[in-house]
Parts: structure tokens; sequence; C-alpha cells
């Protein structure tokens, strides 16, 4: 199970008994996915029980969530997801039940840990209590986009954009929400996206998914059994950018990077998935505690 990691997604309920999701950034000097936003969690070992006693393990390991089943009640396990190095990621979404749980960060795999509520991840523009939670200002129009960041098909807005790649020469939609603490993106903004749609009974008021996108399930036969299959495992990501389109229906239209004022590419897409890929170009993430 080399190929196989396990997240510990922990939930919590505030004012409201709205959820909010526990989430880290990932410590500088890690290889892989240094300062990314991430769920708690790692790869299956011998000796673990069970891919719930990995995901337990590794979040204790990571940021001292205790293993203790009565203090952090298993709620569910969503589907598989594969991550941009070719890594199937189970997410098992627990419930803090002990409000006196106090983290402690390994400082060799984690900054910091921040908190955020899970119905955000369906929203495109937040209402203006969302807004509030989220410490964004005023929201930005079309004539006036406050320096949001660009995406030209779903307009401005300072939470959310979302651009289109090639993966296995298909058409795949990557997703970022930006906390102003750190960015939100790749496999993590999936996986809470799938699972604030579980947890609220909504759909996203974006298009989640790119014209003809394989399912999870279908990404991780292609790149385990698939024409484009490797026998290398946690491979350099494999994903491209749009320069032309290649189904019928999409002749006509422009799929190019549009760089940024910081040099980023950002890419035209059409409407509206370890640890999340991409840096943190054109976002100010100044330090932090560790509260929840």
């Amino acid at each position: 199970m080399s190929s196989h990691e396990l997240n510990l997604l922990p939930v919590f309920a505030r004012m409201r008994s709205d959820l909010h999701v526990v989430l880290s950034q990932r410590a500088a000097s890690l290889r892989s996915h240094a300062g990314d936003t991430a769920i708690p969690g790692g790869r299956y070992e011998l000796g673990d029980g069970s891919l719930e006693a990995t995901a337990r393990r590794e979040a204790w390991e990571e940021i001292g969530l205790p293993i203790d089943a009565r203090r952090v009640r298993k709620l569910c396990e969503l589907q598989p997801f594969l991550s941009a190095n070719e890594l199937v990621v189970t997410p098992i979404v627990v419930l803090l039940i002990d409000p006196m749980i106090k983290p402690s960060l390994n400082p060799t795999e984690v900054e910091r840990l921040f908190s955020l509520p899970l119905r955000a991840f369906l929203q495109h523009h937040p209402h203006p209590e969302l807004r509030l939670a989220l410490k964004l200002g005023e929201e930005p129009t079309e004539q006036d986009p406050v320096n949001a960041p660009w995406s030209e098909e779903s307009g401005p807005s300072d939470w959310h954009t979302c651009r289109d790649v090639r993966w296995f020469d298909r058409r795949v939609r990557r997703h970022t929400f930006w906390d102003r603490r750190n960015p939100v993106r790749g496999l993590t903004s999936d996986i809470l996206i799938h699972c604030a749609a579980l947890a609220y009974g909504s759909t996203p008021t974006f298009t989640n998914l790119a014209p003809n996108q394989p399912s999870q399930a279908a990404l991780i036969w292609l790149a385990f059994k698939g024409p484009m299959a490797t026998r290398r495992r946690r491979v350099r990501p494999r994903m491209s950018g749009l320069e032309q389109p290649k189904d019928d229906d999409e002749k006509g239209e422009s799929f190019r990077i549009k760089p940024d004022e910081n040099g980023a590419g950002q890419t035209k897409e059409v409407g509206s998935s370890g640890s999340s890929g991409g840096g943190n170009a054109g976002v100010t993430t100044p330090r932090a505690s560790s509260r929840l």
C-alpha cells in the first residue's frame, strides 16, 4: 500500500452549530508541497491495523490530535481521491468531541493550524455572514475587482477561482480558495468541496467539474491501469495547461495561460480534484498562532 495515503479531516461545531474544518500549513522546510495548506495525514505503514488507524496515527504525529475515538469520533470515510503525485488518498472525517483538545504541532512537518467554515467551500461569492467569518472585505464587482485573483469565466471573486488543466489527456478542473492566511487549493480543495456537499446536502454555487471530467475512480484507474500508467510511484505532477482544445465541443474556444502581475500563471476556464499543491503568488500569508 505504498501508493496509498490517509487523511484525517477534523471538523467541529461553533456557534449556531455551523461546522468548521481544521487545516494545517505545511512546514517550509518540507521537500514536497512546502507551505501549502493541507489535511493531516500520510502513508499507510505496516503495523497500522486499518486505514483509520493510519489516519489517526498521522494526525497524532503531525498536530497532536488524540487517537482516542471517544474524544475524536469517526463520522465517515470519503471516496478515494488521486493526488497530483498520483497517490491514492482516502479522507476520513472525524468530529472533535472534547473541547479541551489542544494542538501540539510537529515543527518539522507543520507550520501552523487554522480553521475555516466548511460551508464556504460551496460558495463562489460567500454571503455576508460567511464573508465576516472569512475576514473578507467588501465583495468585488466586475467594474471594481479589488485586486481579486483573475478568473475570466467565473468572474471576479476574492474567495474562489478555478482553472482547467490537462491530466492523462483529460480535462480536469482545479479550484483555489483564497484564504487570507494561506490559499486552499488542489487536492485539499477537492476533498473539502466534496465533504461540504455531503455535509450540507447541497451543490456548489460554481461549476465544480470541467466538461466530461473523469470521476476520481476513473482518474485512479488512468494512473494505475490506463495507457499512461507508470510503475513509478509518487511521480512528478503530469498536469499541463490547456493550450488548445481537444474535444469537438470545445472547438472555437481558447484556453491559454494568462500571467498575472506577479508572473503567476492563471488559466481561462469554462464554467466550473497528501497535501494540496500550488504556491502562494499574490497572497500575503502572515504567521499566525496554532489556535483553531
